[in-house]
């Protein structure tokens, strides 16, 4: 879409399965709603910052996070910048410094990795 001044992309593992969406789809639909409103809005921003976004997540290996709060947990999505676009990779929450699934910034890595590489595919975000 034009409006859109940040193109957001995500993940899709080598079975072909759309990782963000799988999270998107065990999300209440309260939990979705706002997802939608704020990556709705992070979409039309062109520079992010805190305290929605945190660029640079310590031992990440150049990841970021987008944060937002529903339902009375922290939302989290694991990406990184690359060229025109930002890559959304693992969709998580977060509290008390800790990632549910706890393995989701090791994944993250790994499917940064990936794209990197050219070993996988992604698509845009159209949730």
């Amino acid at each position: 879409m034009s409006e859109w001044r940040t193109q957001i992309r995500c993940y899709v593992s080598p079975a072909q399965n759309n990782k963000i969406a799988e999270w998107y789809e065990g999300l209440s639909a309260q939990e979705k709603s706002d997802a939608d409103e704020f990556l709705k809005d992070m979409r039309k921003t062109k520079d992010w910052g805190m305290p929605h976004y945190r660029p640079r997540l310590r031992d990440s290996e150049g990841l970021g996070e987008l944060r937002w709060p529903s339902e009375k947990r922290q939302h989290r999505l694991l990406g990184f910048f690359l060229g025109n676009y930002w890559y959304a990779v693992v969709g998580c929450t977060h509290k008390d410094q800790v990632y549910s699934p706890a393995d989701s910034l090791e994944t993250a890595k790994k499917y940064k990795k990936q794209i990197e590489r050219g070993e996988v595919r992604t698509v845009a975000y159209d949730l």
